[in-house]
């Protein structure tokens, strides 16, 4: 049986893994994609978090180099290290 998403399980899905639903767990990514398909709430979420990443992206120039070296280095430190957790969160 198929798992049901709700829009408050839509919403807490596009704030840990963002609007991309390839990047979505898996076993969640076929219905929450049925509730966007079907539901104007559902797709105003990913609407507004499109909206927020454009906005963001816009804010201004990017970290320096080696800015995004040192926040790299301490997400390696951490235990587990934060890598390990991205590749095993689906």
């Amino acid at each position: 049986m198929d798992a049901i998403v709700s829009p408050q399980q839509l919403q807490e899905i596009v704030d840990c893994y963002g609007e991309d639903p390839t990047a979505w767990p898996v076993g969640l990514r076929r219905p929450a994609q049925e509730l966007v398909d079907g539901c104007a709430e559902a797709r105003a979420i990913l609407e507004q978090a499109k909206k927020l990443r454009e906005q963001l992206r816009d804010l201004g120039p990017a970290a320096p180099d080696c800015f995004t070296d040192r926040v790299v280095a301490v997400a390696l430190e951490l235990d587990p290290p934060l890598d390990f957790l991205f590749r095993h969160r689906n």
